[in-house]
């Protein structure tokens, strides 16, 4: 694989002389959790980023996530107004990833190309289903019961998120399958930036466990119907292995309707925090192809 990028067709930043990239994190995972992939990116980027998509005053978490697609509209938008370049590279992991594909379509301008992670874009019968199972679930009997079983909703509402100080909330995660597999790098900047001291001095979760679980039960649910056409910049998905949106094909479906091919790489659905070293060389070599 080549390491030798120039990426000489993106405009660079008027700071920085490197062009700009731009991040958006996973549900409940702030953005600087991914540290050890912005150091590698760093090499060739000036990375700039949403610190906590969905827990950000004046952002919302709303149905189909409309408000977080514009917060990722805003922030590209004032990116780029502080770098003086017109449009940034785009790059995101599930929530994230998705809010910048949705971001791309509607601003399209502000994005010379995008890679994104495993993005949650639900296709087919089951994106039907579910958009109808959140219809049901307005209503009073059923409080949210079917979402929280077709999404993560269920497991992230039952998760603990206070623990005494931040030693013991690394015991704790040591022994949840959903860590285990992490790098140590980036467990231990889940440990420093995915929590946030209480006055009491106990830690919780810097984004709350009542907005990660509102954000998985209003997970994006109209791509049986919309869009049907190609996004207008280049944008490549890189899809997990072990991912359950590859089991059901749905960056097969993807690919097929709205022709944004895909890769796959080891890991799970949180590949980028399992193997961020491998994953950060995969997405370079797809820039450095998608500037030609």
């Amino acid at each position: 694989m080549n390491f030798n990028y120039d990426f000489a067709h993106l405009p660079k930043s008027a700071l920085t002389g490197k062009p700009v990239l731009h991040f958006a994190h996973a549900n409940g995972v702030p953005s600087l959790v991914y540290q050890p992939l912005f150091d590698k990116l760093e090499t060739y980027f000036t990375v700039e980023y949403i610190a906590f998509l969905g827990a950000t005053t004046g952002y919302p978490v709303d149905e189909h996530w409309q408000r977080l697609r514009q917060q990722v509209i805003d922030n590209v938008t004032a990116v780029c107004k502080k770098h003086e370049v017109a449009h940034v590279v785009g790059f995101g992991h599930s929530l994230g990833a998705l809010s910048t594909l949705r971001a791309i379509y509607k601003q399209p301008s502000l994005f010379s190309q995008a890679v994104l992670c495993d993005p949650p874009m639900i296709q087919g019968m089951t994106s039907f289903i579910w958009h109808m199972a959140k219809q049901l679930d307005k209503l009073p009997m059923f409080d949210n019961t079917f979402m929280d079983k077709l999404s993560p909703a269920g497991i992230s509402k039952k998760r603990r998120d206070v623990w005494d100080n931040r030693e013991a909330a690394k015991q704790s995660f040591s022994k949840n399958k959903f860590f285990a597999k992490f790098d140590p790098r980036c467990l231990e900047a889940y440990i420093q930036h995915g929590l946030i001291e209480c006055a009491d001095g106990s830690f919780t979760l810097a984004i709350p466990k009542k907005n990660e679980v509102a954000i998985f039960r209003t997970n994006p649910s109209w791509y049986w119907l919309t869009p049907n056409r190609a996004p207008k910049v280049p944008v490549t998905l890189i899809i997990g292995e072990d991912s359950l949106f590859l089991k059901r094909k749905f960056p097969q479906m993807i690919h097929k309707r709205l022709k944004i091919p895909f890769k796959i790489h080891a890991g799970g659905h949180m590949f980028p925090l399992e193997y961020p070293d491998s994953v950060v060389e995969m997405a370079l070599d797809i820039f450095d192809k998608q500037q030609l």
